[in-house]
Order: structure tokens, then C-alpha cells, then sequence
């Protein structure tokens, strides 16, 4: 039975459409690279720590009354632990991994930490900070050694339209969560509602952020419900701003 948070927060969504399907995107739990701000990317396959888990399984509670046919999420750890949890809500789901999913590379920059105070820290971070901001502008500009925003909007997209394509009966096959990470999926929800990958700075993502976007199957258009829904974490005072 799902708990009274669960069927409030489901009826605070709008009815979907018969011609739409609902895509839930999260951003996975915590990690202790998050916390000591130490670059992840898609090299480090680092788990959930304790607050993560705690995270996910909020974030699952909050989804646990909507009917929802495929859980999906990248291969590495701290994501498809994170969907493990919402899978849990939903056995009879669909449960899949797909590397699309996974997050940007960052190139060099991974494995380091760059919110230390030494200089060389510092100077990582400069040069994080000024790829970030050049990605605005330019969806060729990419972290010494990695991806730019235009790559990673491909393999995500193409991630995307797998899943889909899938699952693609249009009477059960209509409510599908994904679990990523924070940079891929700032890009991809850029790229759906936007079309336009550079307005990825205008999307936060903390950790296990609910984004939900319909899609409509007869015009092919994607529309926001909600992004970076983190009621789940904050109301229970958990922190939900994870970097990289």
C-alpha cells in the first residue's frame, strides 16, 4: 500500500494525456566523491554511501503509487543502485541498463578533487568552471581529454529512443522512470525541452532530483511537468547537492 506522502505527491501531478507517455528522470544518491568534491565522470564507478541509500529510497517512496511499467538507468553503480530501489516499489516493471545513460566525461579532470584548497585544486577547478561556461556558448567545447555537450546529447538521446522503442505499447508502456546523473541529464532534458543542448545551466540536478516530461506521441514534443523535484531529501533535512 503506498504511503500518504507517495499518493500526494502522484496527485499533484497532472492526468496524462491518452496520446502521451511520462518520463521520470533522477539524478542517483549521494556518493563520498560527491561529498569531498572529487569528479566522477564515467570512469569512477563509486557507490551510493549511506546517505544515498537513504536518498533512494525517499526518492522510490515518492514514486511508489504511480504505475510504472520500466525502470531504467546507466550501468554504473551509483545510478543503478538508485533505480534498484524504485524497482523495488514496482517488481513487475521492466528493469534495464543502458551506457547511454552514464555521465559526461569529464577526460582528465576525473578522479580528481577540485574543492580543496591547494593550489592545484584550484586550478582544476578553474579549468572545470571555464569548460562549463564555454559549453553554453560553443557544443564542441569539451573537459581536457573528454565529451562535449553535443556527444553526450547523441548517446543519450539514442539511449533514450532504445528505451522507448522498447517499450512501446501505447496502453501499458507509458510511465517509465530513468536514473542518471547530473551532467548527462541536464543535457538530455536541454535537448528534449529545448532543443537546444547549450541551456543545460539552467537545470539543476541534485541528488535523486525527480524531473518528470511528457512526450506526445502525435506531435512528437516534449513538455516539463517538474524539474528537480528534491521535497523527498529536504523535507526529511537530508542534503540533496552532490557535485559531478
Amino acid at each position: 500500500m503506498p504511503s500518504h506522502r507517495a499518493l500526494t505527491f502522484a496527485s499533484t501531478l497532472p492526468d496524462l494525456a491518452p496520446n502521451c507517455r511520462r518520463l521520470y528522470f533522477l539524478r542517483h544518491g549521494m556518493t563520498d566523491w560527491n561529498q569531498r568534491g572529487f569528479v566522477q565522470g564515467s570512469s569512477y564507478d563509486i557507490p551510493l554511501n549511506n546517505e544515498g541509500k537513504f536518498q533512494a529510497r525517499y526518492a522510490a517512496e515518492e514514486l511508489s503509487a504511480l504505475p510504472i511499467t520500466c525502470v531504467a538507468s546507466s550501468h554504473l553503480s551509483r545510478a543503478s543502485e538508485t533505480a534498484d530501489e524504485v524497482h523495488a516499489f514496482h517488481r513487475l516493471a521492466t528493469r534495464c541498463t543502458l551506457q547511454g545513460f552514464a555521465e559526461i566525461n569529464y577526460g582528465d579532470l576525473e578522479g580528481k578533487c577540485i574543492h580543496n584548497a591547494d593550489d592545484e585544486s584550484k586550478r582544476l577547478k578553474k579549468i572545470f568552471d571555464q569548460t562549463s561556461l564555454d559549453m553554453q556558448t560553443d557544443s564542441t567545447a569539451r573537459y581536457p581529454g573528454g565529451e562535449n555537450s553535443k556527444e553526450v546529447e547523441m548517446r543519450t538521446r539514442k539511449a533514450l529512443q532504445q528505451l522507448m522503442n522498447k517499450n512501446s505499447n501505447p496502453d501499458d508502456d507509458r510511465h517509465i522512470v530513468v536514473v542518471g546523473h547530473s551532467g548527462s541529464n541536464k543535457i538530455l532534458l536541454s535537448s528534449l525541452l529545448h532543443n537546444d543542448v547549450s541551456k543545460f545551466a539552467t537545470i539543476q540536478q541534485g541528488n535523486t532530483a525527480i524531473s518528470v516530461i511528457d512526450y506526445n506521441t502525435d506531435s512528437d514534443k516534449w513538455a516539463k511537468v517538474m524539474l528537480n523535484y528534491v521535497s523527498h531529501n529536504e523535507d526529511r533535512g537530508a542534503a540533496s547537492g552532490g557535485r559531478y
